[in-house]
């Protein structure tokens, strides 16, 4: 029989800069957790920030022209608006959160806060991050923080993931992986909601890299082409709450996967971005044939 174990790890609140992987080597330990060779640690995005100091002080942001054309068109909030530019490659697309309203009895256990929520943000962004991501608002999160400060998706996560590896290796001795989480929406095979998704990693390959394997039958499948970072993250995020401080860090024991010097970086879309372009735009003229000859 095979089993995998997940350690969820309570962390003292963090508001200044922090050796994070002595924190949570510290933190394991506590609870009687030795770190072993092997052991995947996924860390929120969030408190890796916090423990950097990679915070945004509200009052220092100053609104460009272009911040504030969008922000009176899709009634944005400015200072957010503003930080959402400055951490975006490009912006893809406006969305008006005001169709949420009929369905936040749905959605939301409180209605009175889930209509104030909505009232907040009238209009998210779908942008490209200055790192790569394809993210709602470049990432931009106030939860969890003091009055007056935010967090965007601004850091290379993976070389943050390869630090921190290295400095537990250093302190413990042990070989692990480290999985920098981050909470994204997300719409898949016709739902609507929340996923935790994996924005940096070390020591681990993030993509199975299967496709074409041979199947129970000796046939070559379509597929094999697992998002295994994203799905460790997904894993992690049944012990990590998404409302306080909650658990920040997870210790996975027992699973089995490649090491490896790629990151997730290594396999954003968005790298591959002319070549995807150009595919896309075959498969559109295509379907639109398809279409007019009504074979589709």
């Amino acid at each position: 029989m095979e089993k995998i174990e997940l350690y969820g790890l309570t962390m003292p609140l963090v508001e200044e800069k922090t050796d994070i992987a002595k924190l949570i080597v510290s933190e394991a330990e506590k609870l009687g957790i030795n770190i072993e060779n092997g052991d995947v640690v996924v860390i929120t995005s969030k408190l890796l920030q916090k423990t950097i100091g990679d915070v945004i002080d509200l009052k220092t942001v100053k609104p460009s022209f272009k911040a504030k054309i969008i922000s009176k068109i899709f009634k944005k909030d400015l200072v957010e608006t503003e930080i959402v530019l400055k951490n975006s490659q490009k912006v893809l697309l406006a969305v008006p959160t005001g169709f949420l309203r009929e369905h936040i009895g749905k959605i939301s256990k409180n209605v009175k806060d889930g209509l104030k929520a909505l009232e907040k943000v009238k209009c998210i962004l779908i942008t490209i991050t200055k790192n790569g991501f394809i993210a709602t608002d470049a990432g931009v999160d106030y939860s969890n923080l003091p009055q007056g400060y935010a967090i965007a998706n601004d850091l290379d996560f993976d070389l943050e993931a390869e630090r921190i590896r290295r400095k537990i290796k250093e302190i413990t001795g042990k070989n692990v992986a480290v999985v920098i989480s981050d909470t994204e929406f997300t719409i898949s095979n016709g739902k609507f909601g929340s996923i935790d998704v994996a924005v940096g990693s070390s020591g681990i390959e993030p993509l199975t890299r299967l496709f074409g394997e041979k199947d129970l039958y000796g046939k070559p499948k379509f597929g094999g082409l697992d998002i295994v970072v994203d799905e460790i993250c997904s894993a992690a995020a049944l012990l990590m709450k998404q409302c306080g401080e909650g658990i920040p860090v997870v210790i996975i024991r027992g699973l089995k996967y490649t090491p490896s010097v790629r990151g997730v970086k290594d396999i954003l879309i968005v790298k591959y971005r002319r070549k995807a372009s150009k595919i896309l735009l075959k498969i559109a003229l295509i379907n639109m044939v398809a279409k007019i000859l009504k074979i589709i």
